[in-house]
């Protein structure tokens, strides 16, 4: 079970970046060449499977993971305390770790508690937000709405969690510390609802369990010139419909990238950007795309998405898109 964003915050936060063992600094400055380095562990207290050190417990695996099982120790103590299990109980790392972070909060002067709540906070709506957006499942369930042959489809659980999605990052109340992760949040926001709104104009149910955009250039009666009208239209709608998919992926990384940078520098480094697959065209073959923004795109200010009128005169000038102009064609 991997450790959350909070729980990270919480624990190195909290120990004020230091070993709850010896003290000792575990971040040693970057240098002119080379980035900072992290010299301590993230360890459990009751170990992460019952056959590791202190591994008999009704923990259950997502408990263990979780901050109250943790303690920051540098690379040595860590291997101390788990050669020794005997000498190193449960009940001793907790204290230690009490006692450690008892002494941050009364010895150091360059602890911040107000920050360090603030931290705590963000990570908490970071980790909601995550779950709420299927960012782990993000190539998955977006491969639909941009797969499919021209025929955009989400099911109805996921449709359901990015409305309810849209509400919760309306409400939501942020600490005001860091200006460039809220107006991420609010520029995803942004783009959310034009994809909802958007979709939600042609799509119908499609089967048990999907929306899918409807066909509305099919017709009863024959009437070219109406039917070749309704498909431009169609595929004009079709086309907007994915590159708003693709646009918040971009929004998607935008998020990623600021918290990174304000945040947690290592947060989602293991899994990757958001990526896109796309498909299948007419061999058969799909494609895979790294949509970000890019240069002047992320100068805009405060966001990089413009509103819908806008986005559809300027998508053709991201890295990638499928469809051009502000209506279909004539």
């Amino acid at each position: 079970m991997s450790i959350t964003l909070k729980s990270r915050k919480m624990l190195w936060g909290r120990a004020a970046n230091r070993c709850a063992y010896c003290r000792n600094e575990l971040v040693i400055d970057a240098t002119e060449t080379d980035d900072e380095s992290l010299v301590g562990e993230e360890c459990h207290i009751v170990a992460e499977s019952s056959d590791g050190p202190r591994g008999i417990s009704p923990l259950t695996a997502a408990q263990r993971a979780k901050y109250g099982n943790l303690i920051l120790l540098c690379c040595t103590h860590h291997k101390v305390v788990d050669d020794q299990p005997g000498e190193y109980t449960i009940d001793r790392l907790k204290q230690m770790k009490a006692d450690h972070e008892n002494w941050v909060r009364s010895s150091l002067s360059g602890f911040d508690p107000e920050k360090q709540h603030d931290d705590e906070q963000y990570a908490d709506m970071v980790q909601e937000f995550c779950e709420r957006a299927g960012i782990d499942d993000w190539q998955s369930w977006t491969s639909w709405v941009l797969g499919g042959g021209g025929y955009p489809r989400i099911s109805v659980e996921m449709h359901s969690k990015l409305k309810d999605l849209q509400q919760w990052l309306f409400s939501r109340v942020w600490p005001g510390r860091y200006t460039e992760i809220e107006n991420s949040f609010h520029n995803f926001r942004l783009v959310l609802n034009d994809f909802l709104y958007v979709f939600g104009q042609h799509s119908e149910p499609f089967g048990n369990d999907m929306l899918a955009t409807k066909r509305f250039y099919k017709i009863d009666d024959w009437d070219p010139k109406r039917y070749n009208r309704l498909s431009r239209e169609h595929d004009f709608h079709v086309d907007l419909v994915q590159d708003l998919m693709v646009e918040l992926t971009r929004a998607g990384n935008y998020i990623c990238d600021c918290i990174r940078v304000d945040l947690f520098r290592a947060f989602r480094l293991r899994e990757g950007i958001l990526l896109v697959t796309h498909g299948p065209y007419e061999d058969m073959s799909y494609r895979t795309s790294r949509c970000e923004y890019r240069g002047a795109e992320r100068a805009q200010s405060p966001l990089p998405y413009p509103g819908l009128e806008k986005f559809k005169s300027i998508r053709t000038t991201r890295d990638y898109c499928f469809g051009q102009g502000d209506e279909p064609l004539p």
